[in-house]
């Protein structure tokens, strides 16, 4: 049985794949499978995935129709061997040293969730996320709480979970849900109360700037969202959190609204998101009281940002410069 399965799905990325996989197979660490599961790739992805394997045994191609990226990183836990499971989205790239770095923690405090930093990379650009390492560095002194969890970024890509954890709590990555899907899978994860571990570096880099890729498509990112908010509503797990947990995890949601809102330059999309925003916090404010709302720091960025946008004729005329948050 390998240390690690690391499981990357793939789907038309000829252009950025070889480097992926070239940072796998590459690592100091080599007691690894590597499972490429092909989403129906129109491209030459499938044809690079099989001269790979061709060259490395520990490489296993899957092959499905098009479904998307959770049904590819379900495929691959359906069929993964490992002690523990990391993910690579195919346009990243690992540091060389990131799974000796995993198993090293492992061997020392055995936990159910290893986290780690990232480097965003846009272009020929590399930038360090500072702030993020900061905070791992702190709840790396500290036993770190699921609010504190629910505070920093949340994505698959920079942990490696313990597969036994995953299967006892049968945590899976939710069909039909894009964008969020990997934000679900880790708040799902968060509520079974899992020890973690923390490696204070940035050692993935994220690339932030793929044609292409599903957090480009900004038409439908704030609708998407919405989506993978009431998916996590509706679930069994959230509905059995406290008050404090629940206003922490719509938080953060909110979070990714904000970010949209502020990348976004289109005039369209700008219109388009200024509903979607309202329709995503009316539904928000049927769910909890308005001290409750107030809590949601995001919640009231999001109004402030609404009420400007919306009123941003008068608000230039005549120089309104207070923050109206109304609930």
């Amino acid at each position: 049985m390998p240390k690690i399965s690391v499981i990357i799905p793939v789907y038309n990325v000829e252009k950025y794949l070889p480097q992926a996989l070239e940072s796998v197979i590459n690592q100091t660490f080599s007691d690894l499978e590597i499972i490429c599961v092909n989403d129906g790739s129109t491209d030459n992805s499938l044809k690079i995935l099989e001269e790979y394997a061709q060259k490395d045994e520990r490489i296993i191609v899957f092959s499905q129709k098009n479904q998307g990226v959770s049904s590819a990183r379900n495929k691959g836990l359906d069929n993964a061997q490992g002690e523990y499971i990391m993910f690579l989205d195919p346009d990243d790239t690992y540091d060389l040293t990131l799974c000796e770095k995993v198993v090293d923690k492992i061997a020392i405090e055995n936990p159910d969730i290893v986290m780690w930093g990232h480097n965003t990379v846009l272009k020929t650009e590399v930038k360090s996320q500072g702030c993020y390492i900061k905070n791992l560095r702190t709840l790396s002194k500290e036993k770190a709480t699921l609010l504190d969890q629910l505070k920093i970024q949340v994505y698959v890509w920079d942990k490696a979970f313990k597969l036994s954890f995953i299967k006892n709590n049968e945590i899976t990555f939710p069909i039909g849900i894009k964008n969020a899907e990997d934000l679900i899978f880790c708040i799902i994860s968060y509520y079974c109360s899992p020890k973690y571990s923390f490696i204070p570096e940035s050692l993935v880099n994220y690339s932030d700037g793929r044609y292409g890729a599903a957090t480009q498509k900004f038409a439908n990112c704030i609708k998407n969202d919405f989506d993978a908010y009431k998916f996590l509503c509706s679930s069994k797990i959230y509905q059995r959190q406290n008050i404090d947990i629940k206003i922490a995890t719509t938080n953060h949601f909110l979070g990714g609204s904000i970010f949209y809102w502020r990348t976004v330059q289109d005039k369209e999309i700008k219109n388009q998101y200024s509903q979607d925003i309202k329709v995503f916090l009316d539904y928000i404010k049927k769910q909890f009281n308005t001290l409750e709302l107030f809590e949601m720091s995001n919640y009231r960025k999001l109004k402030h940002l609404l009420f400007k946008y919306q009123n941003r004729k008068f608000i230039s005329l005549f120089a309104v410069k207070k923050n109206l948050f109304l609930f």
